[in-house]
């Protein structure tokens, strides 16, 4: 099993590793590499890996965190002999599983249309018959008594109550009651009526 050491002065040179064989096992782990080390060296390579692989700063960011537990994880138990060759393995691996958890989280929020679902806009039809019941209210609006047709506008256009209307127009409450009632149960009639009609 290799060993990986930094020296202070820049990248690893990736020369022959002393093996476990080699050392005794108490002097082994003395001459380990700090992780810090791994972590200083190698941060800012992996930061530029996952940029230009078209990986959001954030994500470069976690991807770059994830190599590095991967690599704590089996630490001393990894073969050092190719460090930056093992390192940017790890990241190929976190960027697949990470384009991999992307991919799903794509797929589920992924809405599949249903045809038998109504649609959001109204068929031709229904577009129509509006138009038709919208033309025969104007229609019956137009043919209303003056007051009555008056008192409908004030009241349910400019949302006045009864008695405003009734003060505006002069008349009684009563009687604006009265014109309201008429209105209504005509455009009612004109609503109710079958489309042929």
């Amino acid at each position: 099993m290799g060993v990986l050491t930094f020296s202070d002065s820049g990248p690893a040179t990736g020369g022959a590793p002393e093996t476990a064989t080699e050392t005794p096992a108490a002097d082994w782990r003395a001459d380990a590499p700090r992780f810090d080390a791994l972590v200083s060296r190698y941060r800012r390579p992996l930061l530029r890996f996952f940029r230009r692989r078209s990986v959001g700063v954030e994500d470069a960011e976690d991807l770059t965190q994830e190599v590095f537990m991967r690599l704590s994880r089996r630490f001393s138990n990894l073969h050092w002999s190719n460090p930056d060759g093992l390192v940017f393995t790890v990241a190929s691996n976190a960027l697949v599983d990470h384009e991999r958890q992307r991919r799903v989280r794509q797929h589920e929020r992924h809405v599949e249309v249903d045809p038998a679902l109504p649609a959001d806009e109204p068929s031709a039809e229904t577009a129509l018959a509006g138009r038709q019941r919208l033309q025969r209210l104007v229609a019956a609006l137009e043919d209303l008594h003056p007051n009555t047709r008056s008192v409908f506008v004030l009241c349910r256009f400019e949302n006045l109550t009864q008695a405003q209307a009734a003060k505006r127009l002069g008349l009684s409450q009563s009687a604006v009651e009265k014109h309201m009632m008429n209105a209504l149960a005509r455009l009612r009639q004109v609503i109710e009526a079958p489309n042929d009609a």
